[in-house]
């Protein structure tokens, strides 16, 4: 049954991740690279990967690895399965504080070992670069970076 759920978390993250890579990396020569920093359930620090906002209300990020990402989120109506997931579908309109938004955190060699997952809390900051995340259960937290506004 657990197999069930982490499929679809993989699916989650996987459709994350294609959504950002699809698109010809925007970062300005000379911006530092998008990071994250894992405190919880161990620490991990990762770079590379990338943000964006579509400008239709969704902002997305994958950070580190395309191929597994330590950390994805989505915020927004353009979420995949965010219907399937009952993940809020309320737009991004830059800081605040963004409740029950899908987040994924792969801390192991494959998508299936050492998984967290689901609905969480993303704050994206005041300067529209950075910010936090914590999955609504507790498993992960920790603080992204962007590397240039999200604005």
């Amino acid at each position: 049954m657990w197999h069930d759920d982490a499929r679809r978390l993989v699916s989650v993250a996987g459709a994350i991740a294609l959504g950002l890579v699809a698109i010809p990396n925007a970062r300005a020569q000379g911006t530092p690279p998008a990071t994250a920093k894992i405190v919880k359930p161990r620490a991990r620090v990762v770079s590379g990967g990338r943000c964006l906002n579509d400008q239709h209300g969704t902002l997305g990020g994958v950070f580190g690895p395309s191929a597994l990402p330590p950390l994805a989120f989505t915020i927004g109506p353009r979420s995949a399965m965010a219907d399937q997931m009952h993940a809020s579908k309320a737009p991004y309109t830059g800081p605040g504080k963004y409740r029950n938004v899908i987040v994924m955190v792969y801390l192991g060699k494959t998508a299936l070992e050492d998984t967290y997952g689901g609905l969480g809390t993303v704050t994206v900051n005041a300067d529209s670069r950075t910010g936090s995340f914590v999955l609504n259960d507790g498993s992960a937290a920790g603080t992204w970076d962007c590397g240039q506004s999200a604005r």
